[in-house]
């Protein structure tokens, strides 16, 4: 396998000017909750690991609440600290399964976290958001699996803030668990579990899936939801796979306009755009409207242009970057 480094920015509310739920979505906390999906496995080099900076010194408390593990450490203003976290203990590898290993950072002033998920030639990381800007609605981007290749599906992982965290599910495709596609189900979870879901056929995609608490949830129980693909050609073709790992942001928090930019290391990217609501009409750079319904999305491949994205009610917009063979067969850097 060749490194391809497929980045993906989900939910791109940062380069986004207007937000429906909020101005800002706050990236900076004290508490934040993650999880580590299942990535490739077959290369002895791999890590799970978590980079915690601030412009103050502060103090914190990495662990994972429910096996016992944590790890203090000590952040100097504007340096980077890394934790590695315990992949025999943290790494999610079962379906449709009530598991344990999510992981809490807590800290005694404000600072910004960035988790990783390495294997040798195949990562990819995420922006951890803290749990102030966690919501109880989702509507995931995800990705293709490696089709063919059996275990390598597309994925999503939610993990739980509070005790009696109540969810219903509805995917796109048929899980490994059996969970049929358009079909809803409900988990229950408490505090620091866990709930991994990879889809039964590598060739489906999890992309318009929901997670949606309950009535009887309410909207005091916050949850982090994960999402992407064990390793992925972006797009089919486009070699050689890698592992895509992004935290979703609520759908209350969609915008109505984006903008993104090329890589300064490639010839091009794919985006994806993706509706929450029947009647999403969505315009890029001007042109022909794209319409959509309700979790419908539109992927374009090879684009090597600045982009604005503007729509008539909230959207979300993916971009990602291309395998190696897309890309002028350059090797890229991980950029994070």
């Amino acid at each position: 396998m060749l490194r391809p480094t497929v980045l993906s920015l989900l939910l791109a509310l940062l380069v986004s000017d207007q937000a429906s739920g909020q101005g800002v979505v706050p990236t900076m906390g004290k508490e934040f909750w993650l999880g580590y999906m299942q990535n490739y496995q077959g290369n002895p080099v791999q890590s799970l690991d978590v980079f915690i900076s601030a412009p103050v010194g502060t103090t914190g408390l990495v662990t994972m609440p429910l096996v016992g593990w944590s790890q203090a450490f000590v952040v100097v203003p504007n340096v980077t600290t890394t934790v590695t976290i315990p992949i025999a203990t943290a790494m999610h590898y079962q379906s449709d399964v009530i598991d344990n290993k999510s992981v809490l950072i807590q800290t005694q002033d404000t600072v910004a976290v960035f988790a990783i998920n390495f294997e040798q030639y195949t990562a990819d990381g995420t922006t951890v958001y803290p749990i102030q800007s966690l919501g109880n609605e989702y509507r995931i981007h995800a990705y293709y699996g490696l089709n063919g290749v059996g275990g390598l599906s597309s994925e999503f992982l939610i993990v739980a803030t509070q005790d009696d965290t109540q969810v219903e599910i509805t995917t796109t495709a048929t899980t490994e668990g059996g969970h049929a596609a358009g079909v809803p189900w409900i988990v229950d979870l408490d505090s620091a579990e866990t709930y991994q879901v990879k889809a039964l056929n590598t060739a489906d995609d999890f992309t318009g899936s929901t997670i949606i608490a309950t009535q009887q949830s309410g909207s005091c129980r916050p949850f982090a939801v994960f999402s992407g693909s064990v390793c992925t050609n972006i797009p089919n073709g486009c070699y050689a796979c890698d592992h895509i790992c992004e935290q979703n942001l609520p759908r209350n928090v969609w915008g109505t306009k984006y903008y993104s930019v090329p890589y300064s290391t490639t010839t091009g990217y794919t985006y994806r755009i993706l509706a929450d609501q029947n009647g999403t009409v969505v315009t890029v750079n001007g042109g022909a409207p794209i319409n959509l319904n309700a979790g419908q999305y539109t992927e374009v491949n090879y684009y090597n242009q600045p982009a604005c994205f503007e729509g008539n009610v909230p959207f979300s917009v993916a971009q990602l970057m291309e395998g190696i063979t897309c890309s002028a067969n350059r090797i890229l850097p991980c950029s994070f």
